[in-house]
This record gives C-alpha cells, sequence and structure tokens, in this order.
C-alpha cells in the first residue's frame, strides 16, 4: 500500500502523530503544536511565497510545512522559492522540527536557543515572513542582561511589567524587511494590556505597520481552554504611512 501511496504520505502520518502527542499534554500542555487551521489562516493571509522566512519560537515547524504546502498550491517547489530559519528553546521540540522538516521533503536551517537572550540567526531586518506562536505570558525574563537592555529588536522599549509578550511582538516587527509581513498568535490580554505595554502599543500602532488582527475564541487549543489573537504586520503600510 505504502508503494502505491500519492502525495505526502509520511508527512501527514507524522503530522497525525504530533497531533495525538499535543493532546496528551506530554509537551508542556501542547504549547509547541499549533493548531493547523490557525496555522493555515496565518499562511493564507500573509501569503510566504519568497525570500526569507523566519519563526523565532518554531516549535514543531508546523508553520513552515503549512507553508510548504501553499507553495506547491501554487505550483512552485518550496525549496527554489524561500530559505525557512527557525529557533526553539527547547532540545526535543528542536528535534521535532528538523524531523518534521525531513519527513515533509523541506529544508531548513533550526537552531537551538533561548530567544529571549540569543539571536542565533542574527536577521534583524532582513525576513520577508515571520510566522510564530510563542509562549504566552511568560514571566522570569532576566532583564538586567545586556542581551535584553540593549537588544535592537526591541526599538519601542522595555515592557515594565514581568511579561514577555510586547517581547516577543517587538522581535516579530523587527525581523521584517521594510516591505515584508508577520502573522502570529498572541495572548488575547496583549491586545489591551495596560500601563507601559500600552505606551509601546501606541507606539507600534502609530508606525502603521498593524495590518489586522483577529479575535480567536476559546477551545482552539488541544489541552486547554482559552482565547487568543492572530496579529499581522505589513511593513508596506509603514511606508505607505509615512508618504
Amino acid at each position: 500500500m505504502l508503494q502505491k501511496a500519492n502525495g505526502d504520505l509520511f508527512g501527514k502520518i507524522y503530522e497525525y502523530f504530533l497531533n495525538k502527542f499535543a493532546m496528551t499534554g506530554a509537551q508542556e500542555g501542547g504549547e509547541f503544536f499549533t493548531p493547523m487551521s490557525l496555522v493555515q489562516t496565518i499562511v493564507n493571509i500573509i501569503e510566504p511565497n519568497h525570500g526569507t522566512v523566519f519563526d523565532p519560537a518554531c516549535g514543531s515547524a508546523g508553520m513552515f510545512v503549512q507553508t510548504g504546502y501553499f507553495i506547491e498550491d501554487e505550483g512552485d517547489k518550496p525549496a527554489e522559492k524561500v530559505t525557512f530559519y527557525g529557533q526553539e528553546k527547547a532540545e526535543l521540540n528542536t528535534k521535532l522540527a528538523k524531523m518534521n522538516l525531513a519527513v515533509h521533503g523541506l529544508e531548513g536551517k533550526i537552531q537551538e536557543g533561548n530567544t529571549f537572550y540569543e539571536d542565533k540567526h542574527n536577521l534583524v531586518g532582513k525576513c520577508d515572513f515571520v510566522m510564530a506562536n510563542p509562549p504566552f505570558n511568560v514571566d522570569g525574563v532576566d532583564k538586567a542582561k545586556d542581551a535584553v537592555k540593549k537588544d535592537p529588536r526591541l526599538p519601542f522599549g522595555l515592557p515594565k511589567n514581568d511579561n514577555a509578550n510586547y517581547l516577543w511582538i517587538q522581535y516579530f516587527y523587527s525581523y521584517l524587511k521594510p516591505t515584508a509581513r508577520a502573522g502570529f498568535v498572541m495572548a488575547s490580554s496583549a491586545s489591551d494590556a495596560g500601563h507601559s505595554e500600552r505606551e509601546i502599543r501606541q507606539k507600534l500602532v502609530k508606525t502603521g505597520a498593524v495590518d489586522v488582527m483577529v479575535a480567536i475564541g476559546n477551545n482552539f487549543f488541544y489541552t486547554r481552554s482559552l482565547p487568543c489573537t492572530l496579529w499581522f504586520f505589513d511593513r508596506a503600510k509603514e511606508r505607505d504611512e509615512q508618504k
């Protein structure tokens, strides 16, 4: 039967077992596995069909797999159109991501590293597309480290509260080229957070780069019930805003 199978059979099998693994909660409550419906929505909106595609919280590389499908649906070969870069904190997830790319016939540069303190690929201002589902509401980031205090990926300032959402949001913005796009999953609380986060959000909105935000209801994630929001940046609109 395997010899007669058409299409990306082994990739589909791998996706199936990743899905089952996520549903068990074995890997940090399934956080590393973004539901396919959300990934497909991000891909279909930002249309990552050329250049450098980066996910600094790449988990099992689901964003890259769906990008590969998107490019193939357009009649092109992913290897000829895009270069995938990923960074992932956990060793297991890094291995899962590399395997996921391999079984789908994709190539990418995946490195293990804590994105809060390490920028393994040095892609600030160099990406055509950024896609991610970062961990929500992370606390305990050591803001006393020079890697954080002097981080060029934080152009709108360092949030004063112990929550990393607005670190991630600024990272995604900073990695983009002047005409590039980003799509990412974010905790709903980030949309109306106050104090220093509000000030950062105001600066970001004033650039004109925030394209659209989509509210997502509960029960999209496998082992927890929480709402989230999809954010989309389009820095070409930022340029239009400045004209």
